[in-house]
């Protein structure tokens, strides 16, 4: 077997360089490598995060220069990767900026990536997660650069995944890379202490949300109708005015483009093993003991599955799916909530979640400001026992480094005691409309000069099965019309 690269991510990086001190970053992963595969070498990454001033790109640089520099053999004769957490973002931006095609990387594993960021990325880049570092960590600073890669809505990271879904950039077709997804979906009961909602929301492994690691994503792009640049004043206006007052008005936007995992894409085997958390010795996903046996077997087929042959590849995402399958059988028998317990059940924090980043530009491709706009998602409510859909949303985020960002956390399924199973939450939504406007701040006494043409897109149930998907991601790219109003330019005869 070829070599296998092992990567850390944020805040791994031992406090010195020494071999003792790397090797322990990865636990016993390099010896159950060498033991239960046949593999010739495992070479041990350190990259410094704990720094403000380096970025996703600088360790991706330095990446490649270590490649050149120190071990050009593995350029020559190809190798295999297993990242841990944010090395997901390292490896892929190296592919992106530097890997030739075909790529020398092979087979690429994730242990829970964080592909699509943390919750903890915005706390990590607090005052108090300053004073910490300095104080515990011997004066180490953020990794604030890091972590804004690491945000959830980070642009540059949307646009990094985005890009591998070009024609001449597709990761297994023309980089003749085969991914994939390890992650688990039960955060370490220990983390429960922690006053923090990352810390153990349901969905997640307590760092990393299953539908933030999952590169099965979906991406829309919304953008306006042929004539809708060209409306009179009057026209504009009213549509203004009419979404402000929750009424009705034109349909001037529509869906320009759809990628589909599965449908547009291949898609990327995705496991998620039971009782796996981020990191610890019991139930971490690189060395919890645990989940390790059911960790092993994906990991075994990964590195096993023959280099640059897709069917093979794909048939790793049944397999993958058998896993997850198995994983819920023995959530579903989970010991029931204790007395003092009775609130929660445990079972909950296996209830398949649901990420939706929305994106607002203007047509000349400029951010708009979050906080200078509304979205809603309204739903009809004309059947009688419908649920809206806002009672499935358990966080909204706004992004600190890209603020036209914001996503919405929304459960999908939820575990009942009653049916002993996982129950559908969309199945009582009835259809409902995405809702967009925007405003440009000007002062109280003026009429704006600028005014953004409102967004309503209606979406049926199939429709809104193909947004909103377990355990996976839909990226919407809107664009917003902005356009000026007579006053800002006018053509008089002399």
């Amino acid at each position: 077997m070829k070599p296998v690269v092992l990567i850390h991510g944020y805040s791994a990086e031992s406090p010195s360089a020494d071999p003792t001190s790397i090797a322990n970053i990865y636990g016993t992963l390099p010896q159950r490598l060498r033991g239960s595969y046949d593999v010739i070498e495992v070479d041990l990454s350190r990259y410094v995060s704990l720094n403000d001033s380096v970025s996703v790109a600088d360790i991706a640089r330095g990446l490649n220069r270590a490649l050149l520099e120190q071990h050009p053999g593995l350029l020559e004769s190809g190798f295999h990767v297993v990242i841990h957490s944010t090395g997901a973002l390292v490896i892929r931006k190296w592919i992106a900026d530097f890997s030739p095609k075909p790529s020398p990387v092979r087979n690429l594993v994730y242990l829970a990536g964080a592909n699509l960021g943390s919750g903890w990325a915005t706390i990590g880049q607090g005052q108090i997660a300053r004073w910490g570092r300095f104080v515990f960590e011997r004066g180490a600073q953020r990794g604030v650069k890091f972590l804004q890669s690491l945000e959830f809505g980070s642009s540059s990271t949307i646009d990094l995944h985005l890009s591998f879904m070009r024609q001449d950039s597709r990761m297994a077709e023309d980089y003749k890379v085969q991914e994939y997804i390890i992650v688990g979906t039960q955060a370490d009961p220990s983390w429960f202490e922690f006053p923090i909602r990352y810390a153990h929301e349901d969905g997640s492994d307590g760092v990393v949300r299953v539908s933030a690691s999952n590169l099965n994503f979906n991406y829309l792009e919304i953008g306006p109708k042929k004539d809708a640049a060209v409306l009179p004043w009057p026209a504009i206006q009213t549509a203004v005015q009419a979404a402000a007052a929750k009424a009705d008005f034109p349909e001037y936007y529509e869906v320009k483009s759809t990628s589909y995992a599965g449908k547009n894409r291949l898609l990327v085997p995705c496991g998620i093993p039971y009782r796996c958390a981020h990191s610890g010795d019991t139930m971490g996903v690189i060395s919890g003991t645990v989940p390790q046996e059911q960790i092993e077997r994906m990991l075994k087929l990964a590195l096993e599955t023959p280099e640059r042959t897709l069917t093979a590849w794909q048939r790793a995402v049944a397999a993958y799916d058998r896993e997850t399958a198995q994983t819920f059988d023995n959530a579903r028998r989970m010991q029931k909530p204790g007395l003092f317990n009775f609130l929660s059940d445990p079972r909950n924090q296996y209830d398949p979640h649901s990420q939706v980043i929305i994106r607002l530009r203007d047509q000349d491709g400029l951010p708009i400001p979050i906080g200078n706009s509304d979205i809603f998602f309204v739903s009809n409510q004309q059947e009688k026992g419908t649920t809206p859909i806002q009672s499935l949303m358990q966080d909204t985020s706004v992004s600190g480094v890209s603020p036209n960002v914001i996503l919405f956390y929304l459960r999908v399924k939820k575990f009942q005691r009653k049916e002993q199973d996982w129950v559908d939450q969309l199945a009582n939504v009835y259809d409902f409309a995405l809702e967009i406007t925007a405003i440009e701040p000007a002062a109280p006494s003026q009429n704006p000069l600028v005014s953004y043409l409102p967004l309503r897109i209606p979406l049926n149930r199939r429709q809104m099965s193909n947004l909103i998907q377990p355990h996976r991601t839909t990226i919407i790219d809107v664009t917003l019309l902005r356009l000026p109003s007579p006053e800002v330019y006018q053509l008089i005869k002399s």
